[in-house]
């Protein structure tokens, strides 16, 4: 993997503890938010056969920053409700806010059913 200039986290960096989804590649623009220290964080990424898609190297680098990941295997599990597991996950960690890296229409569907059950969540605005 090669970073032009120095991956910094964004938006996360200003909240404690974030619950953060990822779909797929998704996982890329999350890994600065996923090293930063001293945060507390829960991640979950459904993804097409991961170890396969982004290799075992990538997947256990997952895991070693980010111990209790819930890695969802498409192809053996089918797609997840990811709405439901953000909020189990949410409620489990106490975490102030969700970030969402997903598709347009996934992004809406987990930030919007988040903020209809009153759990502050963010994602992409696709505004270029």
């Amino acid at each position: 993997m090669w970073f032009k200039g120095l991956p910094t986290p964004g938006v996360g960096k200003i909240f404690h503890s974030v619950v953060y989804v990822a779909t797929g590649s998704g996982i890329g623009p999350l890994l600065p938010h996923l090293i930063a220290l001293g945060k507390s964080r829960r991640l979950i990424w459904s993804t097409r056969n991961p170890r396969l898609t982004y290799g075992d190297c990538f997947v256990d680098k997952i895991i070693r920053i980010q111990p209790d990941v819930l890695i969802w295997d498409i192809d053996a599990h089918g797609k997840p409700d990811l709405l439901q597991l953000t909020l189990q996950r949410v409620e489990e960690s106490g975490a102030e806010v969700v970030i969402s890296i997903a598709d347009r229409k996934m992004t809406d569907y987990v930030v919007g059913g988040c903020k209809a059950c009153r759990v502050a969540a963010h994602g992409a605005i696709w505004d270029s």
